[in-house]
């Protein structure tokens, strides 16, 4: 059987474009992740490997390492140039440390049956970054491993998990209010949230993001458009597009604005707008959150709120490393600032 770059990041864990970044002796990927890559290939046979692998040094930088990390995300990430940018940002920081980052992706069934990756009992992982991944339950569940956690964004309720985890996140409200207040100026009245703040896996941030909107309507003496609104809906649903065109189809009016959750939700508020005829923003404005790549790409390109997502990585990748060292240093919860970013979808 013929031994595919798939393969390779399978066996060892790694993300394909790791792997034939590593392939192609990129210096964007550590000289001991590429040794260890190198040496696989060899071992398993790869046929396309372009440089000489000294089995030798491979072994020496593999002595090196000080154990892996597990990066634990959930399958058909709704937002998934969200957490592979955070992604960027972690390996960084752990290769230049010698410990491998190892990832898993976990699905909603495995997440709902608390079936966590085998590799989790082994002994050479020291610790656990998650992303998307915000139910306190599976939270709970982790904790029983008696690994160091740090989750970007974190749970939508108290908990007390939340007590022993290191949580790195943005800051979710300032900006909405700058662009409701904004949209307000210039005539808007209707506003109507997009976004699943219900399910268990909700983080902190789409609901912050919802408070902020109504909070910001509220300090204006308006109300938000509740029969405009889709809060229950999951990002399972929002990828069936003709389920989305209907709900469009059964509201009476569109609002003025649609505040959506992130940008993927946004962005398919607007294929659906699109398709049914809608104009945009001249028929209603559509706002995302997180500015991934496709915000900028898309026509009309998206008004949204940057995270800094590579940083929010760094910044989980440096807190392990510091719970790592400093077991019973205090829990840490760090919030990045982001920026109001204006483009065409807004009027």
């Amino acid at each position: 059987m013929k031994c595919t770059i798939k393969n390779i990041a399978q066996e060892l864990n790694l993300s394909r474009n790791t792997v034939s970044k590593a392939l192609k002796g990129s210096s964007e990927v550590s000289q001991k992740t590429t040794a260890l890559i190198l040496k696989k290939a060899q071992e398993m046979g790869y046929k396309g490997t372009p440089l000489p692998v000294d089995n030798k040094k491979a072994d020496d930088l593999a002595d090196q390492s000080n154990g892996s990390i597990l990066f634990l995300t959930k399958t058909y990430a709704s937002d998934s140039e969200f957490w592979t940018n955070v992604l960027k940002g972690i390996d960084s920081i752990l290769s230049a440390a010698h410990y491998h980052l190892m990832i898993s992706i976990m699905s909603d069934s495995n997440l709902k049956q608390l079936k966590f990756p085998s590799t989790l009992s082994d002994p050479s992982i020291k610790g656990i970054i998650i992303v998307e991944i915000c139910d306190e339950v599976v939270c709970e569940a982790l904790l029983k491993y008696g690994l160091p956690i740090v989750t970007v964004d974190m749970p939508k309720n108290y908990s007390s998990a939340l007590e022993k985890i290191d949580i790195i996140t943005m800051e979710n409200k300032k900006n909405i209010y700058r662009i409701v207040e904004h949209l307000i100026d210039r005539g808007a009245k209707r506003f109507s949230f997009i976004g699943d703040i219900y399910s268990p896996n909700v983080g902190r941030g789409f609901q912050e993001r919802y408070d902020a909107l109504c909070e910001c309507l509220e300090a204006h003496h308006m109300s938000l458009d509740q029969k405009c609104c889709l809060l229950s809906e999951t990002p399972e649903e929002f990828r069936n597009s003709q389920f989305i065109v209907q709900k469009i189809q059964e509201m009476a009016a569109l609002p003025d604005v649609f505040i959506c959750g992130n940008d993927w939700t946004a962005i398919q508020m607007i294929y659906a707008l699109q398709f049914l005829g809608y104009k945009i923003p001249k028929d209603v404005s559509v706002v995302g959150f997180d500015n991934i790549p496709a915000s900028e790409r898309i026509m009309p390109s998206l008004t949204t709120i940057s995270t800094p997502q590579k940083y929010l990585g760094i910044a989980a990748a440096r807190q392990m490393l510091e719970r790592i060292q400093f077991p019973d240093s205090p829990h840490t919860y760090m919030q990045y600032e982001t920026k109001l970013i204006l483009r065409n979808s807004t009027k």
